[in-house]
């Protein structure tokens, strides 16, 4: 059974069509390939990592900022 679907498959037709394939440039597109998505990647990372930093800057300000205000003050500040 198996000798007779395997007789059944045009093997003419799909090596005549995967002649046309370029083995270099398929490689050479697999690299470039790797190295756009590594930049991508890598352009995403930083993007969300800038944007982390610039809160934690933010927040660390602000307790400074918070921190050099006497407690007197903190105290009213809280129950106004």
């Amino acid at each position: 059974m198996a000798v007779r679907l395997l007789e059944r498959v045009p093997i003419d037709r799909i090596e005549a069509q995967a002649k046309p394939v370029d083995l270099g440039r398929l490689l050479m597109m697999l690299v470039v390939g790797f190295f756009y998505l590594l930049g991508f990647v890598v352009r995403k990372v930083v993007l969300v990592l800038g944007v982390t930093l610039g809160w934690v800057i933010a927040a660390s300000r602000t307790g400074w900022q918070d921190a050099a205000v006497p407690t007197e003050e903190r105290r009213r500040a809280r129950a106004a």
